[in-house]
């Protein structure tokens, strides 16, 4: 079948189908989407808040718990170890499918009444405050990692990182403060997309580097300054930990941007990719506008993809995915579709939520190690598969077949979830898009120091620093924000990260948490293609780049890349 353009019915922009993307459709008996990629993306992206978190009841013993669910949502929260207790079983809330409506609508009613499980943070030890993750030990406001010792405020920290802070796509690192993209990392601060590098500071695109500062694609080098090869004793000179004040970081950072335009880039991030698009990729063969995936093959529309993912289509934060379609936040979905925050693997199912271990099952909320269910209901394999083809047939005569849950019944506002951080909005714009926004109650923190009043540098830092409670920079002389929508006002600095500010010898920060979070994603390049040819003289290499047209930086394809950098 040829390529088509079709009117996406959210925002009301053309997009087009491929005509692989109809075969897929095909495959799995599925209409073609009536929503643009990045409509679709930001739809399953409503559902997921990973770092926002509330002090709450269990509604299953009283006691007070942390959630990713406020405490006015309209449906029962237990925390973990109630959750995953034989004290309940979702079968309990099991009923008949009612053909005269629509699915979503009796999904919707089953949904609100099972319990939820107030936040996924398995086998770890003194890390209260850490969602989506998994065998972490003393670590603090840390989501989506696994694996980690004293690591803090950072998403993304895998494979046993020890001591980190402020740090996303972080890999087998340590002692790392504000870096995004780093593997086998040690002592470095404000660097991205580098990997083997110790004592590296304000550089990108690093590999195997020492000492070295303000850097930008080097390989294999040491005492490098701005690019500069200036021997460890002039090295010495120009920069030493001690100079590390808030002035001079500042203008470090400066002096960083502006010389980064400077230096040729490549036009996506990443290696080993054949015949693929997207940003943020390793190991990819044929996946199509995909970000931030590793060992694709055979995929499309996808976001944070990893482990041996295969023939899939519009997929986000999954491992080890096979045929699925419209999955958000899944361990080990095969041939399933319409997914979201599911465990230890999911098989042949359709239209399902917070299930573990669930094979062959319709609709249902909650289950664990269930099969033939439909609506929480137990049958038998007969009478289950002759009932799920017939309510199939019901939800495309409702054109609910093949579409992801609505953001309507989202249990999250647009600046609760992940929206957020991937497509910011205001107040305003997320109102006129009719989505939901969530306005916090004023908090009266009862500032006792000024970030105007911060210390220079650690060396100047007072013992009682911990017991102070600092006003955010972002907020204006009115006491408010219009960049920083997620702001928190003011924070404390946590016993844990000042060690390691005492590490490496920082100042401390002058923001608040979710106010450095929002920087450190605008650092990272957007999930956006646009259509770019090679700015090396003589090229004609086109292809697809994250890159904007209107950003300063001079973009190369991988060949011309390779001979400037190699």
């Amino acid at each position: 079948m040829q390529s088509e353009t079709k009117n996406c019915q959210n925002c009301k922009k053309d997009f087009n189908i491929e005509s692989d993307d109809f075969s897929f459709y095909e495959k799995i008996k599925v209409p073609p989407p009536t929503f643009c990629p990045e409509c679709r993306y930001i739809r399953r992206l409503l559902d997921r808040n990973e770092y926002n978190l509330y002090k709450r009841k269990c509604d299953a013993t009283g006691e007070l718990i942390i959630s990713i669910y406020r405490p006015d949502v309209p449906f029962p929260v237990y925390k973990q170890d109630c959750w995953k207790s034989d004290s309940w079983d979702a079968l309990e809330y099991g009923r008949d499918f009612d053909f005269s409506r629509p699915f979503f609508e009796q999904y919707e009613e089953l949904r609100i009444v099972v319990p939820h499980l107030a936040m996924v943070n398995h086998s770890s030890v003194n890390s209260e405050y850490t969602n989506q993750s998994q065998n972490n030990k003393d670590c603090y406001m840390l989501v989506t990692s696994g694996s980690n010792e004293k690591c803090m405020y950072g998403s993304w920290c895998q494979g046993s990182c020890y001591f980190l802070s402020d740090c996303y796509m972080a890999e087998k690192s340590e002692y790392c403060y504000e870096c995004i993209d780093i593997s086998k990392c040690s002592n470095c601060a404000w660097v991205n997309t580098c990997a083997d590098c110790v004592n590296v500071y304000f550089s990108s695109d690093c590999r195997g580097c020492t000492d070295c500062f303000g850097c930008i694609g080097l390989r294999n080098k040491q005492y490098y300054y701005f690019n500069e090869n200036l021997g460890k004793e002039e090295y010495n000179k120009r920069f030493n930990k001690s100079k590390l004040s808030r002035t001079f970081i500042k203008d470090s950072k400066e002096k960083f941007l502006k010389f980064k335009t400077n230096i040729p880039v490549k036009y996506y991030h990443g290696f080993q990719i054949q015949n693929s698009s997207g940003d943020y990729l390793q190991n990819t063969q044929r996946a199509k506008y995909a970000f931030n995936c590793r060992d694709n093959k055979d995929t499309a529309y996808m976001q944070d993809a990893w482990d041996k993912t295969e023939d899939c289509l519009d997929c986000t934060e999954i491992i080890v995915g096979q045929l699925s379609y419209e999955i958000q936040g899944v361990e080990i979905p095969n041939r399933s579709m319409v997914i979201r925050s599911c465990f230890n693997t999911i098989t042949d199912s359709y239209y399902c939520d917070m299930c573990f271990g669930t094979q062959d099952c319709f609709g249902c909320f909650g289950t664990r190690s269930k099969k033939y269910c439909i609506l929480n209901k137990q049958y038998s394999k007969e009478e289950y598969f002759k009932l799920k083809e017939k309510i199939i047939e019901h939800m495309r005569e409702t054109k609910e077949w093949g579409e992801y849950f609505p953001s309507s019944v989202s249990p999250f506002a647009y600046n609760e979830s992940m929206a957020q951080d991937y497509f910011p909005l205001t107040k305003e714009e997320v109102a006129s898009k009719g989505y939901s926004w969530y306005e916090r109650e004023p908090r009266d923190y009862g500032i006792t120091l000024s970030s105007n009043d911060l210390p220079e540098t650690f060396n100047e830092i007072k013992d009682n620093i911990v017991d102070e409670v600092i006003q955010c920079s972002s907020q204006n002389s009115q006491g408010q924000t219009e960049k920083y929508t997620l702001c928190t006002t003011a924070f404390k600095v946590t016993p844990l990260e000042l060690t390691l500010y005492k590490m490496l010898n920082l100042p401390i920060p002058d923001k608040c948490f979710p106010c450095r979070r929002q920087d450190r994603f605008t650092l990272r390049n957007p999930r956006k293609l646009w259509h770019r040819s090679c700015m090396h003289e003589g090229c004609t290499n086109e292809f697809e780049t994250s890159y904007s047209p209107e950003r300063p930086e001079i973009i190369y394809c991988e060949s011309c890349y390779q001979q400037e950098v190699y």
